[in-house]
């Protein structure tokens, strides 16, 4: 396996891991399934395909048998207070878990490649792809013997791991093709929202939400807030009322080149310059 394959496989089993884990407040193990003569074949399976904000189409998928999503849909629901589930309400379940392990793994791709990557498109499909070369995971649900999680993932994405070949241009040619583009954007209008921080919360503590809750972010009420165009943040600053109506006093700036680019949907990191 390849270096990006053990990361990306790395993020799968442990993404997974704290999924189950967080949903249903319990410790479960998932590991690596060793080396066997024939793949697992799963019974009435989820599968699931996912694109990412840095791939073309779907570059991710996972898959679980009804011995995995059955019994940890009924623990997940468990958790929640819910004592009785249907076996559509254990699918549902399963697919909130694919989506925190996906998500996880995204986020762990992100930090290794130091670049954002997003989730973007992803459906339920109805068997196996072609081609795919995929991973097993076992995981410890106590049942015997243990169910099986499949992974698998395209070219493309672990492709996201080989070092980017950066094309030199000239400080007057960089400033050129911006300043064509600029002039064809200009007219242009982006939608620009404020996020004053976020936080995640267990299922079984968005169940317990009701009128008068307060759910803590992940920002201090001294850090600055972000100004955000197209997903990128362009600006930080600091709240102000203006007017009867909230603004925000810009403290720190991107470039303008990089401002510019959150117009062509650009998705790489901006950096920010006081």
């Amino acid at each position: 396996m390849s270096d990006a394959g053990v990361k990306i496989a790395g993020h799968a089993g442990a993404s997974l891991r704290q999924a189950l884990n967080a949903l249903t407040g319990k410790e479960y193990l998932v590991s690596l399934r060793g080396k066997t003569t024939e793949p697992a074949v799963l019974l009435n399976p989820v599968i699931w395909q996912q694109s990412f904000s840095a791939t073309e189409g779907p570059a991710f998928w996972v898959a679980a048998g009804r011995d995995l999503w059955e019994v940890m849909g009924r623990a997940v629901l468990a958790a929640a207070g819910i004592d009785e589930a249907t076996e559509e309400d254990c699918r549902s379940t399963w697919q909130e878990i694919n989506s925190q392990t996906i998500a996880g793994v995204a986020a762990g791709i992100t930090a290794d490649i130091q670049q954002e990557i997003s989730t973007t498109v992803g459906e339920e499909i109805g068997e196996e792809p072609a081609a795919l070369d995929w991973l097993e995971f076992t995981v410890n649900t106590g049942e015997e013997p243990e169910p099986v999680f499949k992974a698998a993932w395209s070219a493309s994405l672990a492709g996201l791991y080989e070092p980017k070949q950066l094309e030199p241009r000239s400080i007057a040619g960089r400033e050129s093709a911006v300043s064509k583009t600029f002039d064809l954007l200009l007219d242009v209008a982006l939608p620009v929202s404020v996020s004053f921080g976020k936080t995640s919360l267990q299922i079984r503590e968005v169940l317990k939400l009701n009128t008068g809750s307060i759910v803590e972010l992940d920002r201090l009420v001294t850090d600055p807030v972000e100004v955000i165009v197209n997903d990128c943040v362009i600006a930080r600053g600091e709240v102000v009322v203006v007017d009867g109506n909230y603004g925000v006093r810009i403290q720190q700036l991107a470039s303008r080149e990089d401002r510019l680019r959150t117009g062509m949907a650009d998705s790489t990191r901006i950096g920010l310059r006081p």
